[in-house]
């Protein structure tokens, strides 16, 4: 279960952390762009990436959220079958005798 939840933790932060990197490539680029065009290109390709990151923290925080509901079922599962109680019904009656 714990491995399970890092790997989805995981692979989420992996992806912000990459919309992260292109967010710095491109603002370099914005740095050495030569014209107004580019330069208003590589703002708008910053700002779509900015709204990417945002989305992908709340993703994060999502699959967090997630995992403690899970967690919780789980919990919740597991308290139950130690509280089972086992009823005893007698079926039925066998009477024997030796001769």
């Amino acid at each position: 279960m714990e491995k399970w939840a890092d790997d989805l933790v995981l692979a989420a932060e992996k992806n912000l952390k990459e919309t992260k990197e292109q967010i710095k490539v491109a603002q370099r680029q914005a740095r050495l762009a030569i014209n107004l065009d580019e330069q208003h290109d590589i703002q708008q390709r910053i700002q779509k990436l900015e709204k990417q990151q945002r989305r992908q923290r709340q993703e994060i925080f999502q699959v967090e959220d997630d995992i403690i509901e899970k967690r919780d079922t789980l919990i919740d599962a597991l308290e139950k079958r130690l509280t089972q109680r086992t009823v005893f019904t007698p079926m039925f009656t066998i009477a024997w005798a030796v001769v």
